[in-house]
């Protein structure tokens, strides 16, 4: 079989959804009755079809999931995660991250949670 990845961490925008949460769309949102989930103006907000597959496999492969942004829009990412019920770990703007900061311990600053697994080098 081949070799698994320790942690899976996925950008949110373009990645997980088609927009950019802090310009294209407007929180607060909401799930409406039919499970649909909206944003203020009551638009339609989706992920990409692909990504409920994507990450049940790798949760079926025990690889645990991260989520990771820049957005300047944290409570709106933290809301359409958990609206899409993608929490798994939990998203935290570090601004003064830089290139050169260790990587292992942003990691671990942004993923915890019982599926925290340390990545090692």
């Amino acid at each position: 079989m081949a070799r698994l990845p320790k942690l899976a961490v996925f950008d949110l925008d373009y990645t997980l959804w088609p927009f950019w949460v802090d310009t294209h769309v407007d929180p607060p949102f909401h799930k409406s009755s039919d499970g649909t989930v909206r944003d203020r103006r009551g638009q339609d907000v989706r992920l990409y079809p692909e990504v409920p597959e994507v990450l049940k496999r790798l949760q079926s492969l025990g690889v645990p999931g991260a989520a990771a942004s820049r957005t300047s829009e944290i409570e709106g990412a933290n809301q359409l995660l958990e609206l899409f019920d993608l929490i798994r770990c939990y998203l935290h703007s570090y601004p003064e991250w830089n290139e050169s900061s260790n990587s292992k311990s942003r990691v671990r600053d942004i993923c915890k949670g019982p599926n925290w697994a340390e990545v090692q080098p």
